[in-house]
């Protein structure tokens, strides 16, 4: 489940390592979206989450505990499963992801696509295994021409 920077998200970063006026989030929040595919410029407010009142984002430490790059230095992937609530009442189909700043609304930093699009029905609990939730910035390098 390879994710992308969203606008905001990008500017995050490059404020954070060029002048050091934007700290990282200490947690990031993953977001369930259901069948409007989150572009680069979507907001966390702007999100097709489930709005049903048992499901909420889950809430996962920004820290080496959680997140490595253990082949490529241009990717990172989650260390943990990420598991949301045993879902209550129906959430409907959700094919998309998002890592958000906050845990309701705030903005989206990365977004992807679920490798396999899930429908969560009562009784279901979402799992994330380890290494399934992935960003990667890059390739780094130019097509030579011939």
């Amino acid at each position: 489940m390879g994710g992308q920077l969203t606008i905001w998200g990008a500017s995050q970063l490059l404020m954070s390592y060029f002048s050091k006026t934007v700290e990282a989030p200490p947690d990031l929040y993953l977001a369930l979206i259901r069948v409007i595919a989150p572009t680069p410029y979507v907001s966390g407010s702007e999100l097709d989450e489930p709005t049903n009142t048992d499901y909420a984002r889950v809430a996962i430490p920004n820290d080496l505990d959680a997140w490595m790059n253990e082949s490529q230095p241009q990717e990172v992937h989650n260390l943990e499963p990420v598991e949301f609530i045993t879902a209550v009442s129906d959430w409907g189909e959700v094919r998309y992801w998002a890592l958000c700043n906050a845990e309701v609304d705030g903005y989206s930093l990365l977004v992807g696509e679920l490798e396999t699009p899930m429908v969560v029905s009562t009784g279901d609990q979402v799992v994330i295994e380890e290494g399934d939730l992935s960003v990667a910035l890059g390739p780094f390098f130019l097509v030579e021409e011939e």
